[in-house]
């Protein structure tokens, strides 16, 4: 459990101090990782997890060049209770102009994450230094106030390394 917890806090304090050089962009001429954003007025973040559907019932913030950070894009929400059993998720875009296609991959030279904590006592880490590979389309980003709008799919890899396949990742924030 201790090291669990060490784990998580260094993952964490990685993101915090993360900063770099430019993400690949593809051409804005190419297709959306899904079609549409959500048009609902509150603050959501959704996706399916193997063809399962897994929505973020709290703690859902989204951020657009945040003071302290280098251009960064912050996607984040959880579900469940708030305790050991919380799965947070998130996708942190570091030295990210705004909207855009962007492709992340573990290893890359900006240090851009996308994470999944908890899905079960078992797989406690997905995605982060296991490995994740995803498309990320941010069609919205200002700031003051915040609004991002996005979607995303890809895969990300856990503990054990099993894949989880990541489709019809949409996220709306308006602050």
């Amino acid at each position: 459990m201790n090291n669990r917890l060490i784990l998580l806090s260094a993952l964490l304090s990685l993101q915090i101090l993360a900063c770099g050089s430019k993400p690949q962009q593809e051409n804005s001429d190419s297709k959306p990782a899904t079609t549409e954003v959500p048009s609902a007025q509150s603050n959501s973040l959704t996706m399916k997890i193997n063809g399962a559907e897994w929505k973020a019932d709290n703690s859902i913030f989204g951020a657009f060049h945040p003071k302290g950070y280098n251009k960064a894009i912050i996607i984040s929400g959880s579900k469940g209770p708030k305790n050991k059993d919380e799965q947070p998720f998130n996708i942190n875009l570091y030295n990210v102009d705004g909207p855009g296609t962007y492709q992340i991959q573990a290893g890359n030279a900006d240090l851009n994450v996308a994470q999944l904590a908890n899905l079960s006592p078992q797989n406690y880490l997905y995605g982060s230094m296991m490995g994740f590979n995803l498309k990320v389309v941010i069609t919205k980003a200002s700031t003051g106030p915040d609004e991002i709008e996005a979607t995303f799919e890809g895969e990300l890899t856990g503990n054990a390394g099993d894949v989880l396949k990541i489709t019809e990742g949409k996220f709306y924030y308006h602050e």
